[in-house]
């Protein structure tokens, strides 16, 4: 099956008086994540993302473009992301997580069994895999957002 891990765009800087969870896509954030919604391999058949806003936002924005539903939820909020966590989730050919580094990151490189993969705020990993299990994934695509904006020009 085809798996889509994107880390969410660019949020507001830490600020005293913002909770973290409640950070916001920049102008900049919104943009780069709408270029990489636009060149995503395949439409999504669901979006699973954390609850921080930031992530929620940019699950918004790809949803708008591919007409997907979104599903929320805690296996990928920054202290639970684990590949071990999305296993509790109904994951199914072309299924787009939405995350955080490090660890949307970490869940991709133990799937593909080792590495470390890096993904820029907006990118995109995808991942052909035949289970959710250590090691059998292979990373078939790593796309940034400034590629993605000079793709499309």
């Amino acid at each position: 099956m085809k798996l889509f891990f994107m880390r969410h765009g660019k949020a507001e800087e830490k600020k005293p008086g913002i909770r973290d969870e409640d950070r916001k896509l920049t102008s900049e954030g919104r943009r780069d994540v709408e270029a990489i919604a636009r060149l995503l391999p395949d439409r999504p058949e669901v979006i699973y993302t954390s609850p921080l806003l930031r992530a929620r936002e940019t699950a918004e924005i790809v949803a708008s473009i591919h007409g997907t539903r979104i599903i929320v939820v805690e296996e990928l909020s920054p202290s639970r992301a684990s590949l071990e966590a999305l296993k509790n989730l109904e994951v199914i050919d072309k299924t787009l997580f939405i995350g955080h580094a490090p660890s949307i990151e970490e869940i991709i490189s133990e799937l593909i069994g080792g590495g470390k993969v890096k993904l820029k705020a907006g990118g995109l990993a995808v991942v052909e895999a035949e289970s959710l299990e250590k090691g059998k994934g292979v990373l078939t695509l790593l796309l940034t957002p400034s590629i993605a904006l000079s793709i499309l020009g």
